[in-house]
């Protein structure tokens, strides 16, 4: 067996820190998990989210095929994810259970593309983390935006805010083969 990256798990390991009940390491939460806040989107919607996710970095484009991207209410428990976790590194101690229910992930097509449908009207954040190859070393950048969405509405967006803070650690999963 040898120990590698796991290609295109970044926003899984993202998923797996929010959903986790255990971590190494772990810093403890500041924000309790508010039910009621969560609570108008425990329902089917009519709103939509579609878009590419597309990064950028030392001058060149990179299209996130085949990425895992994570569409998430926003509340007060997940901007403290998003923010300290994304944007810092931090590796928060395992989430909330019942926030499993509210975690909506996919896979984008080939052109980075993806459609979050039947959203009940409310902010998300959708997150993903582009992996791609310079030889045969990986590069990595996270992608977060913040979006709203009305009843029956369709929000369009190209996924590349890198809300990274300089010098934070790039959360990473490693694979057994």
């Amino acid at each position: 067996m040898r120990l590698r990256p796991s290609p295109a798990s970044w926003s899984l390991v993202f998923l797996a820190l929010l959903l986790s009940s255990c971590a190494v390491l772990a810093v403890p939460r500041r924000v309790p998990f508010n039910e009621a806040e969560f609570a108008p989107y425990r329902t089917p919607g009519s709103g939509t989210v579609a878009g590419q996710l597309v990064t950028s970095y030392g001058g060149e484009t990179h299209i996130g095929d085949g990425t895992h991207v994570t569409l998430l209410p926003v509340t007060s428990y997940t901007k403290e994810m998003v923010e300290r976790e994304i944007g810092n590194g931090e590796n928060l101690a395992g989430s909330d259970p019942r926030l499993r229910q509210y975690v909506r992930l996919l896979t984008t097509d080939g052109g980075g593309n993806f459609v979050f449908d039947h959203l009940p009207p409310g902010e998300y954040f959708v997150c993903g983390l582009n992996e791609w190859y310079v030889g045969d070393d990986a590069q990595y950048q996270w992608a977060c935006e913040r979006v709203t969405v009305g009843k029956g509405q369709t929000v369009r967006i190209k996924l590349s805010k890198n809300i990274q803070r300089p010098g934070s650690p790039t959360l990473v999963i490693w694979a057994l083969e």
